[in-house]
């Protein structure tokens, strides 16, 4: 397969981009390095895959990718300023990158007709009205993050009834664990870290609301296979993608000073502190798996083994 991945420096589209030269693919990429870095797959890849320094809110940056190839059979769109927090700091470029940068990848897609992978995110659901939350429930979010996703979900939508585009979209629950690019803001791996530090483990709120965490490997497997599958099971569907099982913030935490605690003999303190605006919190959230099951996803990691991974990796990487 021939694929253009946008946010191909970011966590998730370097760890895509590896697993899929790996097995054969051709790959270009294009990142506008605002929070990626292109140094790890560099130095897994020397010549292939093509990693263009450009962004999505230029066209002419998207037709670049198109000359290094010369041929496109799909777009994964993974770039995205990411993060309640993020988006909050910066909405004009999260409004102009999650919402313009998504119809520039649509216009391409449209005059190449490529299937077109979108990375949504559980944010859009707001607070849930029941769980485990299925892809029909209501779509309210409560944060700006969550507004641009939908938005972007919006424009897929409308590529698909107006242009016949085939489009994906993939609502991702909490990522988390070793990529090729790791990224340590959220909170699985923000835990390890500070644990490891030796510094308390920060928790918004009572740290009863809880997550969907899903490892990034299996995120990666799930793109991949609604890149392959038959175009009739996933054009113009919205999946999501999680591990199906609610996990409370206090559980994580405990989970992070227990292994901690075995590795090192240290004991790690915990710092409730006052919750974050815009973020949802439910005491019972995950997400239902079940239709993107029915093509052959299955989460392969349990929170409690990336937990490991995240320490084996950190304390490899560094002196404790």
């Amino acid at each position: 397969m021939n694929l253009l991945v946008t946010g191909g420096a970011g966590y998730i589209g370097s760890t895509l981009i590896d697993v899929s030269v790996r097995t054969g693919d051709k790959v270009v990429s294009v990142d506008n390095l605002s929070t990626g870095d292109y140094g790890p797959l560099r130095s897994r890849w020397r010549s292939t895959p093509k990693l263009l320094v450009g962004d999505v809110r230029r066209m002419v940056d998207l037709k670049k990718a198109l000359k290094e190839l010369g041929e496109l059979d799909a777009v994964a769109h993974l770039a995205a300023v990411s993060g309640l927090e993020d988006c909050r700091k910066n909405p004009n470029e999260a409004v102009s990158t999650n919402v313009y940068g998504t119809y520039n990848v649509l216009e391409l897609a449209r005059k190449l007709d490529l299937r077109v992978v979108f990375t949504s995110s559980a944010a859009v659901y707001g607070v849930p009205l029941q769980t485990p939350v299925a892809e029909d429930h209501p779509l309210k979010p409560m944060n700006l993050y969550g507004v641009t996703k939908l938005a972007g979900e919006g424009l897929m939508r409308a590529y698909r009834n107006v242009y016949g585009l085939e489009t994906v979209v993939l609502r991702l629950g909490n990522v988390y664990g070793v990529g090729v690019f790791t990224r340590w803001k959220t909170v699985v791996p923000r835990f390890v870290k500070q644990a490891l530090e030796g510094k308390p483990l920060t928790i918004y709120g009572d740290g009863w609301q809880t997550r969907d965490f899903v490892h990034v490997l299996d995120v990666v497997e799930a793109i991949r296979l609604v890149l392959r599958v038959d175009r009739r099971l996933v054009a113009g569907e919205a999946f999501n993608v999680g591990s199906g099982r609610p996990t409370s913030i206090n559980a994580l935490a405990e989970m992070v000073r227990k292994e901690v605690s075995e590795r090192l003999g240290r004991d790690v303190m915990v710092l409730h502190t006052s919750p974050r605006l815009g973020e949802a919190s439910s005491r019972d959230f995950c997400l239902s798996i079940e239709k993107i099951s029915r093509i052959g996803f299955k989460p392969g990691w349990s929170l409690e083994d990336g937990v490991r991974q995240l320490v084996d990796y950190l304390m490899a990487d560094t002196c404790y």
